[in-house]
């Protein structure tokens, strides 16, 4: 009989997406998870996601109150032994000086990681502040970093390794090859398509690889779905020697490296997880450092009038191509008739 796996998530959302907390408990027991953390955004109130998860919480599992504090310098996970992390004002400031979250958590006696540390481009810390002043902090205050995020690895692979893709390559490289294409033009723009999609996927890779490198300057590491969905809960999990008896017991350990495994889930049948569409969007908004929202309102009005006009000037051209068209047929039939009639 194989021994269980003790198997912890640090990283999870619960009200942003309005998920309840009996579907978010049976993700937990499906990846047959034994600690996890709830780290809910400042924004979406995190001490009401702890409660509602702390009320219908199955016995055997450790749940650890956490938080992602927004910070000038990128995401930070803070975790605690107990619900008083949610009344330090601090954290629920939105944009809060980095330094004064992190004297915060000295102060406090709390545990802190940066998440997804090259993640997007505005709430990641190597991509905020760079990797040089994300060192100074790290050594400063004692701080871990997220290993693996497994919303950024679940997303990689679904679109990198997805069938979509791929029938996309054998296209493009069926395209360049082609004689017919060539002569077209047509080739060139499935060439620069394949080249934006090569940068696209080594970035991605880019993403996953880097922290991992990086986290040899932390004093510890965190690993974590960042699962907005219960679908994508235990994507990323770290493995613990043993099961801790309680929070301050789970965060001990997980400071001294009391750890046998980081990663995806490989103990699961989905080490990366199929995740549903939204959740796949989420993790591309990482991947390709795009963001639909940031596009200026004036920009998309521009763009949809533009081809609005284009349309209705498509529509009266036709319209005026079709009464010409009538006009010649007028002229031309009683001419028709005159040469018919005239033998």
């Amino acid at each position: 009989m194989s021994q269980k796996k003790i198997l912890a998530d640090l990283h999870t959302h619960l009200n942003e997406k309005k998920v309840k907390p009996r579907e978010w408990w049976a993700g937990v027991r499906n990846r047959k998870l034994s600690v996890v953390a709830i780290t809910e955004h400042p924004q979406y109130d995190p001490l009401d996601a702890y409660l509602q998860l702390k009320a219908t919480k199955p016995k055997w599992i450790l749940l650890i109150p956490g938080i992602e504090v927004r910070t000038n310098a990128g995401d930070l996970l803070v975790y605690g032994e107990d619900e008083r992390i949610y009344d330090v004002r601090e954290f629920l400031k939105k944009d809060i000086a980095v330094e004064k979250a992190l004297k915060k958590v000295k102060e406090l006696k709390l545990t802190a990681s940066f998440a997804h540390p090259y993640g997007y481009k505005h709430d990641s810390v190597c991509e905020v502040i760079g990797e040089k002043k994300a060192k100074a902090l790290i050594k400063k205050y004692k701080l871990g970093t997220e290993y693996y995020n497994g919303m950024l690895g679940s997303a990689s692979y679904l679109v990198f390794g997805g069938k979509a893709v791929k029938r996309f390559y054998s296209l493009v490289a069926f395209v360049e090859r082609n004689k017919l294409s060539k002569v077209l033009h047509v080739s060139k723009g499935g060439a620069k398509a394949k080249t934006r999609l090569d940068k696209m996927a080594v970035n991605a890779v880019g993403r996953i690889q880097k922290p991992i490198l990086f986290s040899k300057n932390a004093y510890f590491i965190t690993v974590g779905s960042d699962a907005h969905y219960p679908k994508a809960l235990g994507s990323g999990v770290i493995e613990l020697k043993k099961m801790p008896k309680n929070t301050g017991e789970f965060l001990s350990m997980l400071k001294n490296k009391k750890t046998l495994w980081a990663g995806p889930n490989i103990y699961s049948k989905n080490p990366v997880d199929k995740i549903g569409r939204k959740e796949i969007l989420g993790g591309l908004g990482y991947l390709t450092k795009k963001s639909i929202a940031r596009k200026s309102k004036k920009g998309l009005k521009r763009k949809i009038g533009r081809k609005i006009g284009l349309g209705e000037r498509i529509k009266t051209i036709k319209r005026i191509t079709k009464r010409v068209k009538l006009r010649k047929i007028r002229t031309k039939l009683p001419r028709m008739r005159k040469k018919l009639f005239r033998k």
